[in-house]
């Protein structure tokens, strides 16, 4: 099978943790797909990301490519467009992954609270808007039946969830101040904001036929939330987070169009059976 005839998917932040594993499990499935690996940076990092593909399906017939994309800059944003559409001159699906949580660069001195909160908003709101404005005729210009669109939440961005006060993860602090520091507090914020953003394109592109989803895979022992330059985190594994692989198939079912039913304007997917954060 050429290239030309594959479902082409671009997945940002991909060459690690829960866009690493979507892609895995995309190379792992029957179907073949044209993976275009978003990568902040160096790119030696998308093409060592690549290789695992390559050594975790050995027979497969998907491909991937990787791509230089940084969300926070317009500059790269507008080279990345311009890179696919010379090359393929369309998408088929487009998952926003990239992330951020800094909270501890905050912790660790290299960061102060307003800093992290800009930052936050600027890769979790502005930069995945402006990414996904720029990518979308290339979306529409798909010849799939069902173009689709990902957004990546999470659990902890439920305002519904935060405000009836029914949730163990939410408990009232004692009158007084100091109160205690609230773990993932920009990082819920932020994506409660980017939902927005997804709720908005699902009306944008309901008419082009366009399937969107906002998907929360679960608690997953991910490197979110580590500080870039000491590597340390929190331990996500010690608060009950699974594998991400196991999220990542959840991904991958979506990319196949196995919950197209479940399409905006429907609730939030969810993985089932698993913690939601």
């Amino acid at each position: 099978m050429d290239s030309s005839s594959k479902t082409v998917v671009l997945i940002t932040g991909a060459n690690t943790g829960l866009g690493l594993e979507t892609a895995k499990s995309l190379f792992a499935r029957p179907e073949s797909y044209h993976v275009l690996i978003g990568c902040r940076g160096d790119l030696e990092r998308a093409k060592t990301a690549i290789f695992e593909l390559r050594e975790s399906s050995p027979a497969s017939t998907s491909l991937a490519d990787a791509l230089s994309i940084d969300i926070t800059s317009d500059e790269s944003i507008a080279s990345a467009f311009q890179q696919v559409q010379e090359k393929y001159g369309h998408i088929d699906v487009l998952v926003n992954n990239a992330g951020a949580d800094l909270e501890s660069a905050v912790a660790a001195g290299q960061m102060t609270p307003r800093e992290c909160w800009n930052e936050m908003y600027n890769v979790n709101v502005t930069g995945t808007h402006l990414f996904t404005s720029a990518f979308a005729p290339l979306l529409l210009a798909s010849k799939a039946s069902t173009p689709r669109m990902l957004f990546i939440t999470s659990g902890l961005s439920s305002l519904t969830e935060l405000a009836n006060g029914e949730s163990p993860r939410y408990t009232n602090p004692p009158a007084g101040w100091p109160k205690p520091i609230v773990p993932f507090f920009p990082y819920r914020v932020s994506k409660s904001g980017m939902n927005m953003v997804a709720t908005e394109w699902a009306r944008l592109l309901r008419k082009d036929g366009v399937c969107v989803f906002l998907i929360s895979p679960g608690l997953l022992n991910t490197g979110l939330g580590s500080n870039r330059k000491t590597g340390q985190g929190p331990n996500l594994g010690a608060l009950g987070a699974i594998d991400p692989a196991i999220g990542a198939g959840f991904c991958a079912d979506v990319i196949e169009g196995k919950r197209d039913g479940q399409a905006w304007p429907t609730n939030v997917l969810r993985k089932d059976a698993v913690q939601q954060w």
